[in-house]
């Protein structure tokens, strides 16, 4: 611990029920801070903060942060003041003097101070995935992480899945989230880059202003500024709009078919790629050495994650053998292509996908994997800005599916009555019954299980899509058919 934190023992997290935000809580915890919290609705899900000894308020009031309970500092994530800038804890902060800041502003400050590498995982798709890989194959190694994921790995530790792990070792690995700006807190020596899409309209006006946003990040990085990119056309404009190799030190990686004769200084061949449904099989070609690798993930698209992660990994010094057993151990990600099959050799996947492109990906994945089968998409959009901006690409990327059944937009941060007029799903539901596409309306994710119990062809490939909370009630119908 540096000075810069040494007075602060007592920390509140408001909204500590989101995905990152419990992971902050569970760091704390595990640094030695005393952690309170507050959440809008008592939800399960949480219950093991609580059994950590946090104690959670449920809904957020101003007597949650009072003089009698008053924390050195106040956390909250951008999107509780995106919902409401009046939030009651945050004006209490203030009023009290309380240091108050965003988790991520908090996390990068904390990381920038204790003197461990760190690696972060940008771009638009593919972010909790690769940190995710990388995890793993840094653990038990003298890079051992402290991870903090927006997502969840399978089997982290002892069967039990977690988005958190807290190594002893000297990395550190983050997703560099663009939203709300959040990633230009985070200053690693390392970062990874797979996709580069525009996203976030409700943060940026245009790709320019993406563009910038990305570039301002990059420069804010610390000691070596290494960056492991996907050799996409979009990620290879923007290096040269900015001219960043002269800048940063890169690594570029691409399937052998799609480098063409683009001619990179330091790069990875991705040869002989593989994908069945056991997972992927591929080797790499890279500082003149051929690495031989099987993935038992899915889907296809997990050799690229799973390329950044082994890159950073060699260049930190880790050896073939530890990341090739280390893969051998990775089992994929929660809700991240999860696979189950039906009773009647048919398949329900369930995917975190929410833009046009992964859209795109995952029916082109199912196409590749499951020759001949009829694909059902059942889409929970995620944000009435993202519908409303990308409309005609949603369109677009939900006809090439056979069968499409949409559920209502989730809001996430966005608040539902300035956008009723504008964006619906049942806006998509008409543009696509026009094209003659089979679509239907499910209505709340609520209501998803009484609505579609019917409709699931066991023989099918059902794959429900969207970041929203439709997670918390597909369960039922995966548990009917499987």
């Amino acid at each position: 611990m540096r000075d810069k934190f040494s007075d602060i023992k007592n920390i509140h997290i408001i909204g500590i029920g989101g995905c990152a935000s419990s992971a902050i809580a569970e760091f704390l915890i595990g640094n030695n801070f005393s952690v309170t919290g507050s959440e809008l609705k008592k939800r399960d899900d949480i219950n093991h903060l609580i059994e950590k000894g946090i104690t959670i308020y449920w809904g957020h009031n101003k007597n949650n942060i009072c003089k009698k309970n008053k924390p050195d500092l106040v956390l909250y994530s951008p999107a509780i003041t995106a919902l409401n800038p009046n939030n009651p804890e945050i004006i209490t902060a203030r009023n009290l003097n309380i240091p108050l800041m965003s988790w991520e502003e908090f996390i990068g400050n904390y990381f920038d101070v204790i003197g461990k590498k760190g690696v972060a995982v940008c771009g638009s798709e593919g972010k909790g995935t690769t940190a995710g890989v990388l995890t793993i194959l840094l653990k038990n190694t003298e890079w051992d992480p402290v991870s903090i994921l927006g997502a969840k790995i399978k089997n982290l530790e002892k069967n039990i899945n977690s988005n958190i792990y807290l190594g002893k070792g000297k990395s550190y690995i983050l997703e560099g989230d663009e939203y709300n700006r959040n990633f230009h807190n985070y200053h690693p020596s390392i970062c990874i880059m797979l996709n580069f899409e525009f996203e976030h309209p409700e943060t940026y006006k245009d790709f320019n202003d993406y563009q910038e946003s990305f570039f301002k990040f990059f420069k804010g990085m610390q000691k070596d500024k290494i960056l492991i990119l996907r050799a996409s056309k979009n990620i290879i404009n923007f290096v040269k709009k900015y001219d960043l190799e002269k800048s940063h030190d890169i690594i570029w990686f691409e399937k052998e078919e799609k480098f063409n004769s683009l001619n990179f200084k330091n790069c990875c061949i991705i040869k002989n790629h593989i994908l069945n449904e056991n997972g992927n099989y591929f080797s790499l070609n890279y500082n003149g050495r051929i690495y031989d690798f099987f993935l038992p993930a899915l889907p296809g698209f997990m050799v690229y994650n799973s390329t950044g992660a082994i890159l950073t990994a060699l260049m930190l010094g880790v050896g073939y053998g530890a990341i090739n057993n280390a893969l051998l151990n990775f089992r994929g990600m929660i809700r991240r292509f999860d696979v189950y099959k039906t009773k009647n050799n048919g398949t329900i996947i369930t995917d975190y996908g929410h833009s046009p492109e992964s859209i795109n990906n995952i029916v082109n994945e199912i196409r590749t994997i499951y020759k001949g089968k009829i694909i059902h998409l059942i889409f929970q959009p995620h944000l009435y800005s993202r519908t409303f901006n990308f409309f005609k690409d949603f369109i677009k990327a939900l006809s090439n599916a056979d069968r499409v059944t949409l559920i209502d937009i989730y809001p996430a941060r966005e608040i539902s009555e300035d956008w009723q007029d504008k964006i619906s799903s049942l806006m998509l539901y008409e543009a696509l019954k026009k094209m003659g596409i089979e679509v239907y309306y499910a209505g709340k994710s609520s209501d998803i299980s009484k609505n579609l119990i019917n409709k699931i062809s066991e023989n099918e490939i059902n794959c429900f899509i969207g970041a929203g909370d439709m997670d918390q009630y597909y369960g039922e119908i995966i548990k009917y058919y499987t």
